[in-house]
């Protein structure tokens, strides 16, 4: 490693999620008449960034269901929990995901109920064998995913681009004079040719096929038999291999060979080592420039904490395929 990264953070503690009984009273009354009963067992999850509630609430009936629910305080993950609810039932079946099975709307409040997988969260350092199964999951996805699924585009998804305008243009603006520049522990000044490579992000994901756009392990959920890949509240028209990319970026921090389990991957094919490299610049140039941020109020407060470590990570692979 080129950089210190210091410790990653526990994917699987993330999480500062308020209590069951903190919910609205008519919050509650909603789940309980889909459980069918009060909770006699409520799991809260522990990975996870936001600060919306989301636990595994088992019925009198030993019956499961995996909750989410955001109200006001929260208005990015009410948003969130809302995109999920029209586009999860529209993925398509090649895609390892948890079924919805109820949707309300109860006052401000978004409340979501997916089956309960009995299964684990992966943390660091990643099992080779369990890295694997996640890669292998995702390229099942990917290949569901492309071309984009007309249920998917009937939703109205936005283009990346569209979404993202010039979110991963950082190295620009620290070149421009305009953000200041991150710690990068004594490392080269590369940012003229960051700015150039990051500069050409949006054109190479304009792409025909739906990415997940948050996958990382804790994402991810590891049962027995299948790897359920979690959260798909993010998801625009773009290449799924900004999200290949993205979760090997851990897996480099992590001490794996993420340019072999690339190069293995089928969603990268057909994308040449200087796309590799454009990605992997914005990505490093949005990691860096955020992870120097103050903390949000009601988000994690290990989320500084993922993004520098992310962004080190991220540009350490960059700097060895580029031999800086």
């Amino acid at each position: 490693m080129r950089f210190e990264l210091g410790d990653p953070v526990p994917y699987d503690a993330t999480a500062n999620r308020p209590g069951y009984d903190t919910l609205p009273a008519e919050v509650r009354a909603d789940i309980t008449a889909h459980l069918g009963s009060e909770p006699v067992h409520i799991a809260k999850a522990g990975g996870g960034f936001t600060g919306g509630f989301a636990g595994v609430l088992t019925g009198a009936d030993e019956s499961r269901i995996f909750v989410k629910a955001a109200g006001p305080h929260t208005p990015f993950v009410t948003n969130a929990y809302s995109a999920e609810a029209h586009i999860s039932p529209r993925l398509p079946d090649g895609v390892p995901a948890p079924d919805l099975r109820f949707a309300s709307q109860v006052g401000e409040w978004v409340v979501l109920g997916f089956e309960a997988i009995e299964g684990r969260a992966a943390r660091l350092p990643l099992d080779p064998h369990d890295l694997d199964r996640m890669l292998a999951a995702w390229a099942s996805a990917a290949e569901a995913l492309t071309p984009a699924p007309q249920a998917l585009v009937e939703l109205g998804l936005p283009r990346f681009a569209d979404v993202v305008g010039d979110t991963f243009q950082n190295f620009a603006s620290i070149v421009a004079g305009e953000l200041s520049a991150p710690d990068l522990q004594g490392f080269p000044d590369h940012f003229e040719e960051l700015a150039r490579l990051e500069a050409g992000f949006n054109d190479v994901l304009d792409v025909d096929a739906v990415h997940h756009g948050d996958l990382r392990p804790d994402n991810m959920i590891l049962a027995d038999d299948k790897v359920w890949i979690c959260d798909w509240n993010n998801p625009v028209i773009g290449s799924p291999v900004l999200d290949t990319v993205a979760f090997l970026v851990v897996a480099h921090g992590d001490g794996h060979d993420a340019e072999a389990l690339l190069k293995a991957h089928p969603s990268a094919s057909g994308f040449d080592d200087e796309e590799i490299d454009v990605i992997l610049a914005a990505i490093a140039g949005y990691y860096l420039c955020n992870g120097d941020k103050p903390l949000i109020e009601n988000v994690s407060r290990y989320i500084r904490q993922h993004q520098r470590w992310n962004g080190l990570a991220t540009l350490d692979w960059l700097a060895r395929r580029r031999g800086w």
